[in-house]
């Protein structure tokens, strides 16, 4: 196994896969073609049935409406491919790294890999914030279709976080015009004082669907290192990107 794969994630995205591809199945069914005990079955079955992505019908296993067809941006196959190069990334800069989706204004975290510094930024799944506060989301909106970021720009409303939140639409339409040329978005203390985030877009099948983000104290995480900071986020990105 890859010194950087996550055993039980792993077993976990099997499972998916093959209730994804093939007809529903039992928990002894399940423990017998991936050979693993009653025990660990269980405990896997249970939180993909608690997150929805799976439900039980009679003894059946199967996959719901959640997983959909191909790796979209609620896919736990993104999540969890993305865990290994995360990981790697947080272990190397010592800063939490996130994964998040756009959902309609709001840009959403689905994954977090926790860095190696005491003084950290502490986030959890299921954080949420307006897409033109964070890196997040301005990388995905600079990233979709012009039709699309002009929809969803026509229904922002250009919530004040800060001082350095964008307040203005012309200007942040020229910001995500930027954005778009150099590949990567950064939050210098838009959503919060005393944060900064930078981030990049994850892709599949050439549209962005997610982003993946590293962020630290403002302190720690200075202006001089972005750039070296920013090619590494992209190095990962394309990593998850190409696993997807």
């Amino acid at each position: 196994m890859d010194q950087y794969e996550v055993a039980t994630l792993k077993k976990g995205l099997l499972i998916l896969e093959a209730l994804r591809e093939g007809q529903p199945m039992t928990l002894t069914e399940i423990m017998r073609t991936f050979q693993l005990n009653k025990s660990t079955t269980f405990r896997l079955l249970h939180t993909l049935e608690n997150a929805g992505y799976i439900e039980k019908e009679d003894r059946a296993y199967r996959v719901t409406d959640k997983l959909g067809r191909t790796p979209a941006a609620s896919s736990p196959r993104l999540d969890w491919l993305a865990v290994p190069p995360l990981n790697q990334l947080a272990q190397e800069v010592g800063e939490t790294l996130y994964v998040g989706v756009l959902h309609d204004l709001h840009v959403v975290t689905t994954q977090v890999v926790e860095g190696t510094h005491t003084m950290r930024i502490h986030s959890q799944v299921g954080d949420s914030s307006y897409a033109h506060l964070s890196a997040f989301g301005k990388v995905i909106l600079a990233h979709l279709g012009e039709e699309q970021r002009e929809e969803i720009l026509s229904r922002l409303t250009l919530h004040k976080n800060t001082e350095n939140t964008f307040s203005d639409m012309h200007m942040l339409r020229e910001h995500l015009k930027v954005i778009r040329r150099q590949g990567y978005a950064v939050d210098d203390e838009e959503t919060e004082v005393g944060l900064r985030c930078i981030a990049a877009p994850i892709y599949y099948d050439d549209a962005v669907i997610a982003a993946v983000a590293l962020a630290g104290p403002a302190a720690r995480l200075t202006k001089k290192k972005d750039r070296a900071l920013s090619k590494r986020l992209l190095e990962c990105s394309a990593q998850i990107s190409r696993k997807l």
